[in-house]
């Protein structure tokens, strides 16, 4: 018997690697593959203030511009600068505009707080705040964005790990201007507690937004997001939930984000 190495490794987001392979049938989504031809979004770089979750801080944004006239719906993106290069969502946009199986949608990407990240993440309305009151109105004036006063929910949310978290709180606590949630490989519960998101989907808050929830079958999340997912069926949540043989890191995240921008802002 002769014994390879696997050499393909991908960052999972907790101190540690894990290897990955595809099966003969199988391919990384060709949606991550910049394409001829395709019109690409503008992606810039700023800074906005974060003084609720930072004293005296700034925060890294990423704006993201379809290539198209009209006011567009935003997709707010937690862990931003790793979706953004690792999980090259920018492209994967592009692509499914271009072939219209998405309405043109912008997007903006925050940084995390690194060493803070836990916290900032962990359902907090400090990160919420500085939504509301730095980010989102800094991408209104950069982004031709649809009025969300006019348009309840129309903007999307999306997070992986704790951010997954994050994105669903945002989506709870907010469903008036978030009200489509992207929950990958979620965190849910901590040393045997429930964050303060699972007691609102048992008080039934929001049950108007729209949730897309994906998780690996090798993921130690994998029952508690089952848990969550039955929890949110069983209280009316109106949620499209995803298994695939994967782990808790980008190279399933990445494959999946197709099928979950889809869901949330596919064409009519």
């Amino acid at each position: 018997m002769v014994l390879h190495s696997n050499k393909n490794t991908v960052f999972n987001g907790i101190e540690h690697y894990n290897h990955f392979f595809y099966m003969p049938e199988a391919s990384p989504t060709l949606f991550a593959v910049k394409r001829r031809g395709v019109p690409s979004g503008r992606v810039t770089r700023h800074f906005v203030d974060s003084w609720m979750i930072e004293e005296d801080g700034e925060r890294e944004l990423h704006l993201y511009q379809p290539p198209v006239k009209q006011s567009v719906p935003l997709l707010l993106v937690y862990d931003g600068t790793d979706y953004l290069k690792r999980a090259m969502l920018n492209v994967i946009v592009d692509n499914l505009i271009h072939e219209k199986r998405i309405q043109p949608i912008a997007m903006a990407f925050l940084e995390n707080g690194d060493k803070h990240r836990g916290v900032e993440y962990a359902c907090s309305d400090a990160t919420l705040m500085t939504v509301e009151h730095s980010v989102l109105p800094f991408a209104a004036k950069k982004l031709n964005l649809l009025d969300i006063k006019k348009n309840r929910g129309a903007y999307g949310v999306l997070g992986a790990s704790f951010s997954g978290l994050m994105s669903m709180y945002t989506g709870l606590r907010m469903p008036e201007i978030f009200g489509k949630v992207i929950s990958q490989s979620g965190v849910f519960e901590s040393e045997g507690r429930d964050f303060v998101a699972v007691d609102l989907i048992r008080a039934k808050i929001s049950r108007e937004i729209n949730i897309w929830m994906d998780i690996g079958h090798f993921d130690w999340l994998l029952e508690d997001n089952r848990r969550i997912q039955s929890l949110l069926q069983n209280n009316g949540y109106n949620v499209t939930y995803h298994e695939a043989p994967a782990g808790h890191n980008y190279t399933f995240w990445r494959d999946e984000l197709p099928r979950a921008l889809e869901a949330m802002f596919g064409l009519k």
